[in-house]
Order: C-alpha cells, then sequence, then structure tokens
C-alpha cells in the first residue's frame, strides 16, 4: 500500500505541472460545455483575418504555389527519402520558414491564421514538406519565439527565419511518448554553476539530424519548499556542443517519408545556463504552449490533403463507368464522397476557429487546439480510407497518388498526442474542472474528482438548472443566430445540457474509478470533439450569412450574386448536414453511457491477453 500512494502522489505531480486550470470564469469554450454552458459569443463572430495580414499572406500563397507546382515532386520525394535542399532553401527564400517570427528578428510576423493557410496549400502538393515545414516553425523555434529572452532571439532567429538553420523539437524518448511528464533525460547544474549537464537520449525528432538549433526537453532537480524535486525545463541546444551524437539521423517509414526523425543521445553535454528556455523547472508548460500551435497547424495540413483528395475522388466518380454507368450515380459512392464533404467542411471551420483563436491570444484554448488536432487527423484518415475505395485497385497503384496520401496520413493520428491519449484527455480535462473546479485531475487514489461535498455544493449552487435536472432553455445563447441556424442552435443547446448532467451522473455513478474507465471516457469525449465541431460549423455558417447579406444580396438568386448565392446555398447544405448527423451520433454516445456491451468486450480482451 505504500507504494501505491507513492506512485499516485508522483503522478498527481506530474498532473499539477501538466494541467494548470484556469479560473471558471477564464474558462474556454470547451470547458465551459462541461458545465452546461454554451457561451457562443466565445466562437462567434467567426475570426477574419486583419486585411493587411490577409493581403500579405495571399501574395506569399500566390508565389508559393508557384513554386510548389515547378519545384516539388511528392513522388520523387517519397522514393527517395528526402527532400531536395533546393527545396528547403526556396521555402526560406520565400519567407515560409520564418512566417510566424517576428520582423525585428528576420520574420514575416504573419498571423497564426495566415501560417495556417500556407501549411494547407503545402499540404496539398507534398506530406513530407508540409512536416518539415512544421517541425521547423510549428514547434522546433515556437518556444523561442515564445519563451525565449532578447539575447536568446537574436542570436537564433535571424538564421531560423530565413531556412538557413533549421529548428527541431525534442521531447519523445526510447520509453517516453506522450507522457511528457516521465521523460527521462536529465540535466543537472555543474559545480561552478555555469552549465547544466545533459545526459539521455531522444528519438523521432524531426529535423534533428539537419538541424542548427533545437529545444530539448530534460529534468532537472529544484528544490521546492525544502525539498528536491524533478522538474521538466526547456533547453536550446546545438549540435556544435560536445557530447551530442546523432545516432540514428532517419529511419525508412511508412508515409512522410521525406522527413527525416533523428535519434539522439546527450553524454556529459555541457549547455551553458543561459540557454534555459522560459523558467527552470516550467519546461511542460513551454511543451503544452508549443503544442498549442503545432496542432493548429497540423490541422492545417490535415484539411489541405482531404480537400486534394476529395477533389480527385470527385473528377474520378464523374469520368469512371462501372456497369454503363458512371461511377458518381451509386448511392455508396455518393455516401462516401457526402461524408468527405461535411467532414471538410467542419475540419476547416474548425482549424481556422482555432488559428483565431490562437492569434487573438485567447487565455485558455488547450481543449479547443487539442479538438482541433484530433477531430481532424481522424477524418483525414477517414477520408483516405474512402479515396483509396473510391479509386479501387487503380489507387492502391503508386503512380496514382492515392495510396501515397494514405501512408502519410496515418502519421497524423499517432504525433503531436496520439488518438487514445487526447481521448481520454479531452474528457478527462472538461470533467476535472467539474469534479472540483480549479484541482487536478489526480488525486491521492487516483481520484478525479475530489471532495463530492464541496461538488454538490457547487453544482446546486451554481448550475442546478442544468446539472441537477430542472434543464436548461433550449434556445439560451442562440437568440443572436441567423433565423436559418435557428435549428442547429437548439441542437447544440440541448446537447450542452445533457452533457453536463452525463459527467455528473458518470462522477457521481463511478467516483475515482471514471479514471481508469476509457470507453466511457470515449463517449464524453467525442462527443464533446463534435459538439466544439458543430459550433465551429454554425460560427462559419453565421458569418457567410451575415457577410452575404452586408452584400446586399436579398437571397432570391437574382442579379450578379448568381454564384456566390448557389455557393452559400451549397455551403449551408453541406453545414447542416454535418450539424445534424453528429447530433444523432452524439445522442446515440450520451444513450450508451449506461447501457453498453462495455464489460463483455474487456472480458474478451482478457481473455486473449492472458490465453498469450
Amino acid at each position: 500500500m505504500p507504494t501505491f500512494k507513492r506512485r499516485d502522489q508522483e503522478e498527481f505531480e506530474k498532473a499539477k505541472d501538466l494541467l494548470e486550470g484556469a479560473p471558471v470564469a477564464e474558462m474556454g469554450f470547451v470547458k465551459s460545455l462541461f458545465f452546461g454552458r454554451l457561451n457562443l459569443e466565445k466562437v462567434m463572430p467567426y475570426p477574419k483575418q486583419n486585411p493587411d495580414d490577409a493581403q500579405r499572406g495571399e501574395e506569399l500563397l500566390s508565389n508559393l504555389e508557384m513554386f510548389l507546382k515547378s519545384e516539388i515532386n511528392a513522388d520523387k520525394i517519397d522514393a527517395e527519402e528526402r527532400i531536395p535542399k533546393s527545396v528547403i532553401d526556396g521555402l526560406g527564400k520565400l519567407g515560409v520558414l520564418g512566417m510566424t517570427v517576428p520582423k525585428e528578428f528576420g520574420g514575416g510576423a504573419y498571423s497564426q491564421t495566415a501560417y495556417c493557410r500556407a501549411l494547407e496549400l503545402v499540404s496539398r502538393y507534398c506530406a513530407s514538406t508540409a512536416v518539415l515545414i512544421g517541425a521547423h516553425q510549428s514547434i522546433g523555434l515556437k518556444a523561442l519565439v515564445l519563451m525565449g529572452n532578447d539575447e536568446q532571439k537574436k542570436q537564433f532567429l535571424p538564421d531560423l527565419a530565413t531556412g538557413k538553420k533549421l529548428a527541431a523539437f525534442c521531447l519523445s524518448e526510447p520509453e517516453v511518448g506522450s507522457d511528457a511528464a516521465n521523460i527521462q533525460t536529465t540535466a543537472r547544474l555543474s559545480e561552478d554553476g555555469t552549465h547544466y549537464i545533459l545526459n539521455g537520449h531522444k528519438k523521432f525528432a524531426t529535423n534533428a539530424a539537419l538541424a542548427g538549433m533545437m529545444t530539448v526537453m530534460a529534468k532537472t532537480p529544484i528544490e521546492i519548499d525544502g525539498k528536491v524535486k524533478e522538474k521538466v525545463t526547456a533547453f536550446i541546444v546545438t549540435p556544435d556542443l560536445p557530447g551530442f551524437e546523432v545516432v540514428s539521423p532517419n529511419r525508412s517509414k511508412m508515409g512522410i517519408r521525406g522527413t527525416w526523425q533523428a535519434t539522439l543521445k546527450f553524454t556529459d553535454m555541457r549547455v551553458p545556463k543561459d540557454r534555459i528556455l522560459g523558467q527552470l523547472g516550467k519546461g511542460l508548460k513551454v511543451a503544452l504552449s508549443v503544442l498549442d500551435y503545432g496542432r493548429c497547424t497540423l490541422s492545417a495540413g490535415c484539411v489541405g490533403g482531404s480537400k486534394q483528395l476529395m477533389e480527385m475522388c470527385i473528377k474520378h466518380a464523374l469520368n469512371r463507368k462501372q456497369f454503363s454507368r458512371s461511377l458518381s450515380e451509386f448511392h455508396l459512392i455518393k455516401k462516401k464522397i457526402g461524408l468527405m464533404a461535411q467532414n471538410i467542411f467542419a475540419m476547416d471551420a474548425l482549424t481556422y476557429l482555432a488559428a483565431g483563436m490562437v492569434d487573438r491570444h485567447e487565455g485558455d484554448m488547450m481543449l479547443e487546439t487539442a479538438i482541433s488536432k484530433l477531430f481532424c487527423s481522424e477524418m483525414m484518415w477517414q477520408i483516405a480510407d474512402d479515396a483509396l475505395q473510391i479509386f479501387g485497385g487503380e489507387g492502391y497503384i503508386r503512380e496514382n497518388g492515392i495510396e501515397r496520401a494514405v501512408r502519410d496520413a496515418r502519421i497524423n493520428r499517432i504525433v503531436e498526442g496520439a488518438t487514445e491519449v487526447m481521448t481520454s484527455f479531452v474528457a478527462l480535462v472538461g470533467m476535472k474542472n467539474v469534479g472540483e473546479e480549479f484541482e487536478s485531475i489526480l488525486r491521492a487514489s487516483k481520484h478525479p474528482i475530489g471532495n463530492f461535498g464541496r461538488l454538490a455544493k457547487f453544482a446546486s449552487s451554481q448550475f442546478s438548472d442544468v446539472v441537477m435536472g430542472s434543464g436548461a432553455k433550449p434556445g439560451r445563447d442562440t437568440g443572436k443566430l441567423h433565423p436559418k441556424l435557428h435549428e442547429e442552435g437548439r441542437m447544440l443547446a440541448s446537447l450542452t445540457t445533457r452533457l453536463a448532467r452525463s459527467v455528473h451522473k458518470l462522477l457521481r455513478t463511478h467516483r475515482m474509478e471514471i479514471l481508469d474507465m476509457q470507453l466511457l471516457q470515449e463517449r464524453i469525449s467525442w462527443s464533446v470533439v463534435e459538439m466544439f465541431a458543430m459550433a465551429a460549423v454554425i460560427s462559419k455558417l453565421q458569418s457567410m450569412l451575415e457577410s452575404h447579406g452586408s452584400n446586399g444580396h436579398n437571397g432570391n438568386g437574382n442579379g450578379n450574386g448568381n454564384g456566390v448565392e448557389d455557393a452559400l446555398k451549397r455551403d449551408l447544405l453541406i453545414g447542416k448536414a454535418f450539424c445534424h448527423r453528429v447530433y444523432d451520433a452524439i445522442n446515440h454516445r450520451f444513450n450508451t453511457l449506461w447501457r453498453n456491451r462495455d464489460d463483455e468486450l474487456l472480458a474478451v480482451a482478457d481473455t486473449v491477453l492472458a490465453k498469450h
């Protein structure tokens, strides 16, 4: 029993580092859903780019597309497992590798939205190239931009912004993947107090074998309240430091084969004390802040790749004949393309809503960016698989690009938070805020809830209309929606109420055991994921309807606005259809929280595992 308690206390400390809850008043849109609050003002109006940023961005995109058409050969990059230096140099000259770096350090100072649009475009041409850009800028140098001091920025950012040097982000280790708090690489202060002595290994570090600067996470001993504790710290590491070794520059992979993921070794490497990024012992905060940006851009890559796949599928379905009929006439093919259209519309809405939140510096967007990555990576995988099915045998042949797209798409469900980890993460972070307002998920007995007396008082005093059963008015917070979106607004409001009631009942029923009940977590998590996607779709449609009205179109389809009118009708059909489909799916998940065959499924797994 003492060992069990000690282990739980260690996990509690890690959870505190990882999850620093925001006050209720500052909760983001998604966390508020768990409390039965539908705060549409947090997602509306739908974000719009600053006009100057948008204009500069369009000019860059125009130049970038010409470069991609002339210089990128995705099949060759895939076959040779390398991105030519000429491509990297060209991206640097265009300014793509320094888009989000401040101008005073040689960058373009573009918004996150403009950067996501660039990543979306690159992903249409080559997933490997998009990953190289993202690893360099979204995470590799992002900690330096966000947390670095002026001297650090002056020293490193100019070369990184122009592509003269590449950056890498080193977190994963041989024994550590998504479990960031358990990294084993250590950094201890030298006796003279001038350096940290770094020892350990890193793996899957994209660009690291090519990089001139790396953000490396390591554990450092820190005295807190008279006790020495191991806390993660972020360091700036360069390959010229003695003790740095590239064990393996790359390993051949299933997809994104043009990118290189290195295995690194640090042996008594002396890292100058002034290369600490951010605060000593606050490395997990650095990592999570960086991932907020990285997940947005990964989502944008999924959007770009998915749009390209759908365009290819539409063309193929219209031209391919089967049984003397166009493939596009068969309902099962129409189903796949219809679902592609719905999901891509939602992916786009979600990605650029999250990017807009980053641009306006939302204080609490941890779950929003996590959901963007989770939803887009899962949807792209489904789209890629359906695209292969639509193309049939031709899709399986390498020359058509579908086979490569399927291989490239698969990694998105693993990197920057594996699907299973992110699924539990979304559910537990949200329930943690309900269970005990502002304390960590884990208590002394792996307890996500804590003091239930306090929870009951909290619920009854502030949220009794939603959580305790009296119900909320179905139209609350939806009054400002366009009349064409009232039905979808009411649907989202009713789901919000049902979510809060379901979460409260789960916590009362299962108490501490809920932390290990991942099949229930999955139902809650994906309900919330699709609710946020639904909110993004509604917000985007609202913006489109408002813009349509401000342009003087009266909705009758007459005049010069026919093209705009048709596009609006199409988008309304697609967006509303997405909302209706996920509304049914979410309600089904809520129903199966209490009536399911989970125990039977787990028993089968246990039996098979025990046999071996």
